[in-house]
């Protein structure tokens, strides 16, 4: 039997509850449910109130499908104002190096480190040794008197992290860790090559656009651009006439993002804000889509620019508007061959806007493994209904071992 995991992402357009089942390396998804999001504005919690509301809808339609209740969760944080500082700890040693072991070099590594205005979000170890021994990635069973750490410490405004952990409060949901947004999205397109390169992630949100440097798969920088999906869609509604949820539609199902593939034989009807027929040509469409993502794209490539002067070896594009049609061609016409957009083919969860909220929970099963915790969010009796051959879904993944520790002070 596996363990299994609940995720949750307040995000600014939808809250997002995933929960899946990891037996090894291999992921299932068990249920996921989303709700249009509200007191969120921007990343900002603005309405606890609103906000507790809507993720208990996103609960109980999570729940329908489990038959089980929801009691504990990992929280995706915003990360906004984030600071990243390298940090190093150690531990004593009984015999041999343990998850006990481990946990402890950590602990020590940020001890008292954060400030009081900060919040301590996440810490992942770049490397350990052993009685100043080789460095490894994973030190568990090598014998020696002393471990020793060395890690990056990840914080955000305590008041962030407290108004998004009361609405989980609220809504009956124990929060046992937590992760950065830009962290977790690694955790899902991470490779072996990319764990040994400089890279960035560009996730395009509602209302603010991240892009987040790594180095080696450590988030290093971050900048936050006020600008989004959202922007697309009150393009459409100012040109054309229309309000939001079909300037939406039109976007998502009618125009693509590259107008020199769009076909001038296909039109679609609306009905404008003042009552009136219109025929909107694809090629119309999509040259406002194609205008407001190459702005998107142009700043997120000075942002990443000015976030470092290293070569950046690969780019990858997340967010649920990469999703749609000729997104891939404005991304290589503006980044080159570098740069793709991520392609997600987990069954049941196969859509880029559930890149945050995957991560979350194989960031989790690999801490789990690397501090030898149980983990699981679920009582045994009860997981026993809901035995793999059950799930909706087979994730494979090959995550490794080299950046994982967070919110363990409490654990």
């Amino acid at each position: 039997m596996g363990k299994i995991y609940t995720g949750i992402e307040l995000g600014s357009s939808h809250i997002k509850v995933l929960v899946l089942e990891a037996m090894k390396n291999d992921y299932h998804v068990l249920s996921v449910a989303t709700t249009p999001s509200r007191g969120i504005k921007k990343k900002e919690m603005i309405d606890k109130k609103a906000c507790v509301t809507s993720l208990q809808g996103a609960i109980r339609n999570a729940e329908e499908q489990l038959g089980m209740k929801i009691k504990e969760t990992v929280l995706v944080l915003p990360p906004m104002d984030a600071n990243f500082s390298i940090e190093q700890g150690s531990s004593k040693i009984d015999e041999k190096v343990s998850g006990y072991e481990i946990k402890a070099a950590m602990k020590n590594a940020v001890f008292k480190k954060n400030k009081n205005e900060e919040e301590i979000v996440s810490v992942f170890p770049i490397s350990f040794n052993v009685d100043d021994g080789q460095n490894v990635l994973d030190p568990k069973g090598i014998t020696g008197h002393q471990l020793f750490t060395k890690v990056v410490m990840s914080s955000i405004p305590r008041e962030i992290v407290f108004s998004y952990t009361q609405v989980l409060e609220a809504a009956g949901i124990k929060v046992v860790d937590y992760i950065l947004a830009p962290q977790a999205d690694y955790y899902v397109c991470e490779t072996k090559d990319f764990n040994r390169k400089m890279g960035a992630i560009i996730n395009i949100g509602e209302e603010i656009t991240t892009v987040s440097i790594f180095n080696k798969g450590i988030l290093i920088k971050n900048e936050n651009l006020p600008v989004g999906s959202l922007f697309v869609d009150k393009d459409l509604s100012y040109v054309f006439q229309i309000d939001l949820k079909t300037a939406r539609k039109m976007k998502e199902t009618f125009a693509i993002t590259s107008s020199r593939y769009a076909d001038t034989n296909e039109w679609i009807e609306v009905v404008t804000q003042s009552d009136q027929k219109r025929r909107i040509n694809q090629v119309e469409a999509s040259k406002v889509i194609e205008s407001r993502l190459q702005e998107i794209l142009k700043l997120s490539k000075t942002a990443i620019n000015n976030l470092t002067k290293r070569e950046i070896s690969y780019i990858i594009v997340v967010g649920g508007i990469s999703e749609l049609a000729g997104f891939s061609y404005l991304l290589e016409d503006l980044f080159g061959p570098k740069a793709n957009v991520w392609n997600m083919k987990e069954l049941g969860i196969r859509h880029n806007q559930f890149t945050t909220v995957l991560g979350s929970l194989k960031y989790y099963h690999q801490r789990c493994i690397l501090l030898e915790k149980e983990g699981s969010m679920f009582d045994k009796n009860l997981q026993e209904n809901l035995s793999s051959g059950k799930k909706k879904g087979n994730l494979g993944s090959d995550v490794g071992l080299n950046k994982i520790l967070g919110r363990f002070l409490d654990n």
